[in-house]
């Protein structure tokens, strides 16, 4: 061909045998894969529709050029109507993110979603007007046809179509063959869309993916807040089962260091999901598992912008004096903030003060922003188990360790996320359940039950004013659990509790006092609030309600040392001088003679009109 080429196969377009639908296919595939950036699931699917439709090559690759480049021309409008796409279009993004291979889309990229709409309706308009041009020029050589006989003849001469092969390319037979009936499936292209899709799978089935490898990888990161490191990933998509090895999670406080190493995870995946583009694991098992191990360098700590508010006691509407901080309870007041400043970035964002979204500040940064939150989660762990985990707690130790739909967006997910601690050491017991199902910022509850409370007395400081040496304690929690604040509630209650003060005692009482309290109270029933900013939480007592069992305690010790004394006073009085018959009787009528007491000072009255 002596014209340049990209012209002779529009030529040939003109007066070949290519159908009009055809040619609006062709432009609107092109304008369509051209203009949505970079290369996705649904570019993969609309490739394929491209080898088994019968449509023009030429004419799709000349429309996929100018696609791309109206693309850079109009990324802003491309940014923001991706804007409105994914505020107002989420059915659609949904419903393609459900169809195998499309649904490996990333719809959270603006253009990528503004594309989704502007493309096809680019490329419809663009198409339907090529085809337009072409019904008219092949009705005009319809025309000289059948009127010139002289057309005709030298329309048919040899010269003239070898010419007309080298100058523009492959033309119909006859002019009238131009409006022969379009065939639209291509079976050459069938058979080889089919062949893509093997080979797909077959090297997805053989070799490693390291695709998935660094998205998993990055998902990770995003979560911890520093580097997340993966040894090995192993897909099998055929068998559906996956396996991870050698996780660690930096420490964003320590980056020499990882706060959980992982040896080995193995769970079953689903084919259809790994289609979608979302890592769905079901029956995970965690095995090797080790806390706070030195690395071999120092990983990578992702900047976090925060901006705390001062905690105000005003904003929980609780009375400021009825406020304590950590400090006064825990012995390592500085450690278990540590702890809570790692639990925190694992919790989910309260939406009470949404960030404003943030414009590109670059021209090409239009085609790469993304949506901070997923349309949907793209990681789930349906159940995952962690037996015989060495928990750094004296309280837990080995334990046994069961949770269920972990994602790294449950807000998206809608589903409760539970946990449950099993010692295997202790008889602690601890189940928490995170409902997202009632909106974005989760309700949080459970119960707890076993815990063993001299275990736990080595956390307690000195100024707590109690030292445990006996008690189980249970009950229920419920609240608010998110990175900016804690609100929970709990229902505690303590048996066989046996305590000696320590310090200053508690509610004012003093040591002698608290002491001697402590060796009536047997049980005890209280609540307790946290509240506060997750970092620095502040604990709320029902101090009304504790003075009320406390009074009623010493109101016991005093009877019981009374009835005690009285005793000891009949038989030191009368021991040696009644029968031996009598003595038994005598027995515990000091017991008799207090409630006595109490009756005629009008204390049986009173319990009698409580009841």
């Amino acid at each position: 061909m002596l014209l340049p080429r990209f012209i002779s196969k529009l030529l040939a377009v003109l007066r070949g045998n290519v159908a009009p639908p055809l040619i609006f296919l062709s432009v609107l595939l092109g304008f369509w894969v051209g203009m949505m950036p970079g290369w996705s699931g649904l570019h993969t699917a609309l490739a394929v529709l491209v080898l088994v439709l019968n449509v023009h090559i030429g004419l799709f690759l000349l429309s996929l050029g100018a696609g791309k480049a109206l693309s850079l021309a109009i990324a802003p409008v491309l940014y923001h109507v991706g804007i409105w796409v994914q505020g107002h279009l989420d059915g659609l993004l949904s419903a393609l993110s459900s169809i195998p291979v499309i649904g490996i889309t990333d719809f959270r990229r603006f253009a990528l979603a503004g594309a989704l709409v502007v493309g096809p309706l680019v490329g419809a308009i663009a198409g339907v007007a090529l085809a337009i041009f072409v019904i008219n020029f092949r009705r005009m050589m319809v025309k000289f046809d059948e009127k010139s006989e002289k057309f005709r003849t030298w329309y048919s001469k040899t010269w003239v179509r070898i010419l007309d092969r080298i100058l523009i390319g492959k033309r119909t037979k006859d002019v009238k063959s131009m409006f022969t009936k379009a065939k639209y499936v291509r079976k050459v292209g069938v058979v080889l869309a089919v062949l893509l899709v093997a080979g797909f799978l077959v090297a997805v089935h053989f070799i490693q993916d390291t695709a998935v490898k660094a998205h998993a990888a990055d998902t990770l990161t995003n979560a911890n807040k520093a580097e997340a490191n993966l040894a090995e990933l192993d897909i099998n998509v055929l068998g559906g089962r996956v396996a991870v090895t050698g996780v660690q999670l930096t420490d964003p406080k320590n980056p020499m260091q990882n706060h959980t190493v992982v040896g080995k995870i193995e769970a079953d995946a689903s084919m259809y999901d790994l289609l979608l583009g979302k890592l769905v694991l079901d029956k995970v098992a965690i095995t090797d598992v080790k806390f706070d191990q030195l690395r071999q360098a120092a990983g990578r700590v992702l900047e976090v912008i925060t901006q705390e508010k001062p905690f105000d006691p005003n904003t929980y509407k609780v009375d400021s004096n009825d406020l304590a901080k950590l400090d006064k309870y825990v012995k390592d007041a500085k450690k278990i903030k540590e702890q809570l400043e790692k639990l925190r970035n694992w919790l989910p964002d309260s939406n009470e003060t949404p960030v404003a979204k943030e414009p590109p500040h670059k021209y090409l940064d239009y085609l790469l922003a993304r949506a901070a939150t997923a349309p949907s989660p793209r990681m789930l762990a349906k159940q995952v188990l962690a037996d015989k985990i060495e928990i750094p707690s004296a309280l837990f130790g080995n334990s046994k360790v069961e949770m269920t739909n972990l994602s790294e967006a449950p807000t998206a997910a809608k589903l409760p996320v539970t946990m449950q601690i099993r010692s295997y050491a202790t008889p602690a017991l601890l189940k928490l359940v995170m409902d997202y199902s009632k909106g974005d910022t989760p309700q949080v509850s459970g119960t707890f039950e076993g815990f063993d409370l001299s275990k736990m007395q080595s956390g307690f400081s000195e100024n707590a004013g109690l030292q445990f040496q006996k008690g189980l304690a249970s009950g229920t929690f419920n609240g608010v659990l998110t990175k900016e604040r804690v609100d929970v509630t709990l229902a505690v209650g303590i048996k066989d509790l046996k305590a000696t003060a320590a310090g200053k005692g508690v509610l004012g009482l003093g040591a002698a006092e608290t002491s001697r309290v402590m060796d009536i109270l047997n049980e005890l029933q209280t609540t307790i609030r946290i509240v506060g900013p997750v970092t620095e939480p502040r604990l709320v007592f029902d101090t009304k309600g504790l003075t009320k069992e406390f009074q009623d305690a010493l109101v016991a010790a005093g009877k019981q040392r009374l009835q005690q004394e009285v005793d000891k006073q009949i038989q030191e009085q009368l021991g040696d001088k009644i029968p031996t018959e009598l003595q038994e009787k005598l027995k515990g009528s000091g017991k008799d003679i207090v409630e006595g007491l109490g009756s005629l000072l009008g204390g049986k009255k009173k319990q009698e009109e409580k009841k």
